[in-house]
């Protein structure tokens, strides 16, 4: 079962309600640092007037969220002078993505000129690969949860003499008592840019399958 929460596809946010089970819901989340993503590998530095070292610079340059699509590699250029702020969206061409990331300050007469080539990875090679943000939390309010045991099988436990130094309400407590298990998790899901926050949970899915799918073969 999967009931919609919110979706806000100009923010790149999705948060959804599922009856999965934490194992699950887990692998799931593990599985979208393998999906194929776009990002900058190596930055050639031609001329850096700024004050950040070069290696700051490239670093900065290689966390550009870029949009991902059916290229395995590309190439982009910067070439700016100050005074100015210079952001993401001044690579050339487009990186495609909506954010607007600020990269470099330059005072006046201050240069900065590089080419960046981008190619596809995955987020277990290194984080600048990620697509977004994937988290859950069992289907409870958050007041609730900071003073519960949930195992993975959805049971909810508690110590009744924690409370006593808390600052609960008496109707919070004898909420909390009253549940026995959760069988629910709001899962959630935050784009960087680089593909649309669907994309993100039903790519993660396939990759999901495929690894099983290997791993079924290796025990035959």
């Amino acid at each position: 079962m999967i009931k919609l929460k919110n979706y806000d596809k100009k923010q790149g946010k999705i948060s959804f309600i599922t009856d999965m089970s934490i194992s699950l819901a887990n692998a799931i989340r593990r599985s979208v640092l393998e999906i194929p993503i776009m990002a900058i590998d190596e930055v050639e530095i031609i001329k850096n007037d700024s004050a950040l070292y070069d290696e700051i610079l490239a670093h900065r340059v290689g966390l550009i969220p870029i949009k991902t699509g059916i290229v395995k590699e590309t190439k982009f250029k910067l070439k700016e002078i100050g005074p100015r702020t210079v952001y993401s969206t001044d690579l050339k061409p487009s990186v495609g993505a909506t954010y607007k990331l600020p990269l470099i300050i330059l005072d006046e007469e201050q240069e900065i000129e590089l080419i960046a080539n981008a190619k596809l990875g995955k987020g277990i090679e290194h984080i600048k690969y990620s697509p977004g943000l994937v988290y859950y939390k069992h289907n409870l309010d958050s007041e609730i949860l900071d003073f519960v045991e949930i195992d993975e099988f959805g049971k909810i436990s508690y110590n009744g003499e924690e409370f006593k130094d808390k600052s609960l309400s008496e109707e919070q407590i004898n909420k909390i008592k009253k549940i026995k298990e959760v069988n629910e998790l709001v899962f959630n899901i935050e784009s960087w840019g680089q593909i649309e926050v669907k994309e993100i949970f039903s790519k993660a899915i396939d990759v999901l399958d495929k690894n099983l799918q290997e791993f079924n073969k290796t025990i035959k």
